[in-house]
């Protein structure tokens, strides 16, 4: 038996973890007598109180690597650790044992410290639903409300944390721009960019160079976001049971490293995971809002030395940094039953630029370690870099897209070739490459492009929308396509609307797309919304979303001085109001604006019972005013003050 990297630890501070092969692959009870016996020892320690297959039976299997965190020993226990990994590899059939560590981690006390100087970054904002009536644009609220999202740092196999997280409040977002408040982001990128690395016992093992090749390297140094960093990696060599949990166990030690258990407030980031390709034996490591207080240089050249030592363990052929944005995400990890897949590197691309299209189509073709949906990513990869707005990089990337799709007929390639017609000016032949391509998405993206680059031709691939694909397609996904319609081809707002189906799913969506138009299209959104099956009571943001569109389309059509609309809204909205008194308010201005005083006090009279929280705002509106002379209006107020006094 083989055994590499056993040594006594030096710091307070060590982790590490410790990965087995075996001659043959061992079954769940022999590997947890192989672990139980390990932790007895002190060489690890493991929690068996759950299963390690995170509760799917497919992942109870047999394996041949196997790996587990690692106790690295003081001196005096060095001998005792060595005893135990020699048994267990008698008994087991262990060919080779290693023991990776680090000594340091980072310091979180001094990224709080350096994070409490950082100015407020608190919103603020009106609250939600306001409906009142000024020159300003009235404040309409989102009704889609995020889940807070939790820190997520878990291997695939390993036991998946209890789902915990509950819905935030809403959103106080409103419609104004340039109010000088700075953007987050921007200013943690500010005190990102002039930190130095704060680690509590020196800087972890760092690597400069690799015997693989990796893309992206050095110039991820430069390029860093700390929004989004990660690493895809292609295995090579014999491939053996149990390989993804040695990925894990490193990507376990990586971000181990960003951890301080000295602070609870600390929380180096968002979400990370590891995820698996095991078709292609690839594997991609990510981290979101990497908020530690390390240089680029740092966090790059340690990760790199984690991909060596996974490389002195399993072989890489192939790797590269990433920034792991919602594309890769969505390939990596899709919402449907298709598979994952990672795209680990991309030699084409390498070839392409030093060597020209034909030599490295020819390589492509000729070559067997890379599958034909991987040289359909590489090759789309390539065709992105070309313009699709110009007429001599569009002939390229046209060439490498249908080449990819000759690879691999289910790629994103269809999607890509579809913006480069649309580009072009070649809309039919977009349009009947949407209809036969085996992705309905390609659809909606093709009416998508034409209403943002061919307005005038819109008309044309409406057809697309039929309602077997818009009943197919998620909700959300609908209603930015009616947003962007909205936006670039308002003229065409109504045919798609009216091609919509009648479902109670597209509420909080279609809703949510009012916000981001201009005010003659948000009505006729909303108005579609309110044409849709109710939700019920307890439907949560679906119904708080019907209840809101009343509200907003009474205040739009108020005002676009369509008062007859604003009356009728004011009207169908009556049963709602108990559940959103702004109804009220937007209504007793749309009865003031036609002559209906005794219907408008009314509303001012329910609104105040149902405890509107900007009655005093009626007070003054300028959309009221024609009540100010009445005596019943102002006796109203009187009436209000006098009763909060008493209740204070």
């Amino acid at each position: 038996m083989e055994l590499t990297g056993l040594e006594p630890r030096r710091s307070d501070l060590a982790r590490g973890i410790v990965i087995a092969r075996s001659k043959a692959p061992l079954d769940p009870a022999a590997q947890e007598e192989l672990w139980a016996t390990l932790s007895a020892a002190g060489v690890t320690e493991i929690d068996r109180s759950e299963p390690d297959d995170g509760g799917d039976p497919e992942e109870a299997i047999s394996r041949q690597w196997l790996a587990a965190p690692w106790m690295p020993p003081a001196p005096s226990e060095l001998e005792t650790q060595r005893a135990a990994l020699e048994a267990v590899a008698a008994t087991y059939g262990l060919e080779a044992i290693w023991c990776v560590k680090v000594e340091t981690g980072i310091d979180g006390v001094a990224w709080m410290e350096i994070s409490a100087a950082e100015p407020s970054l608190e919103d603020e904002g009106d609250d939600a639903g306001s409906g009142t009536h000024s020159d300003e644009p009235p404040e309409i609220v989102d009704a889609i409300f995020d889940e807070s999202e939790e820190v997520l740092y878990a291997a695939p196999d390993a036991p998946p944390p209890a789902e915990e997280g509950e819905a935030s409040g809403e959103d106080d977002s409103d419609d104004d721009e340039g109010d000088g408040d700075d953007d987050p982001d921007d200013m943690r990128d500010d005190i990102s960019s002039a930190l130095e690395s704060h680690w509590r016992n020196g800087v972890p093992p760092l690597e400069h160079s690799v015997s693989f090749p990796i893309e992206r390297y050095p110039e991820i140094i430069d390029d860093y976001d700390w929004e989004s960093f990660g690493l895809a990696m292609k295995l090579s060599g014999d491939a053996l049971p149990g390989e993804e949990s040695v990925i894990n166990a490193f990507f376990a030690l990586w971000l181990s490293v960003y951890q301080d258990e000295r602070t609870d407030e600390f929380e180096p980031f968002q979400r990370a995971d590891v995820v698996h390709d095991r078709r292609h034996r690839s594997a991609l490591m990510w981290v979101e809002r990497f908020a530690v207080p390390a240089t680029a240089a740092d966090q790059v050249h340690f990760l790199l030395w984690v991909a060596a030592r996974i490389n002195d363990v399993l072989p890489l052929t192939w790797a590269r940094f990433d920034d792991v944005d919602d594309a890769v995400k969505s390939r990596a990890v899709p919402d449907d039953d298709s598979e994952v897949f990672v795209l680990a590197g991309n030699p084409f691309a390498e070839r392409f630029h030093r060597h020209g299209e034909e030599p490295a189509l020819s390589w492509a073709v000729s070559q067997s370690a890379w599958s034909k949906r991987e040289l359909s990513g590489m090759l789309i990869e390539v065709a992105l870099e070309h313009d699709p707005d110009e007429v001599a990089t569009a002939v390229v990337a046209e060439r490498l897209l249908r080449r990819a799709l000759a690879f691999d007929a289910t790629s994103d390639a269809t999607g890509y070739l579809a913006i480069v017609l649309i580009r072009q000016h070649r809309l039919p032949e977009a349009t009947q490459l949407a209809k036969t391509a085996l992705r309905r998405d390609v659809r909606l993206l093709v009416v998508g492009e034409t209403a943002e680059h061919l307005p005038d031709e819109l008309a044309g691939s409406l057809e697309l929308l039929d309602d077997e694909t818009l009943r197919a397609t998620d909700p959300e996904e609908v209603a930015d396509l009616v947003s962007a319609v909205a936006r670039h081809a308002p003229t065409h707002l109504p045919a798609i609307l009216s091609r919509l189906p009648r479902e109670v799913g597209l509420v909080p969506y279609l809703y949510n797309a009012s916000f981001a138009v201009e005010r003659p299209q948000a009505l006729q959104i909303l108005r579609r919304v309110l044409s849709l099956p109710e939700p019920k009571r307890e439907a949560g943001e679906a119904r708080t979303a019907l209840v809101m569109a009343w509200n907003n389309a009474c205040i739009h059509a108020h005002a676009l001085g369509d008062y007859k609309l604003a009356v009728e809204l004011a009207d169908g909205g009556q049963p709602y109001a108990p559940e959103n008194p702004y109804i009220y308010h937007s209504a007793a201005c749309a009865y003031v604006a036609t002559g209906q005083i005794d219907r408008a006090i009314e509303q001012v009279k329910l609104a105040i019972e149902h405890e509107y929280e900007h009655s005093e705002k009626m007070e003054t509106d300028h959309d009221l005013s024609a009540l100010q002379a009445d005596p019943r209006f102002g006796q109203l107020f009187v009436d209000w003050r006098t009763r909060r006094a008493d209740l204070n």
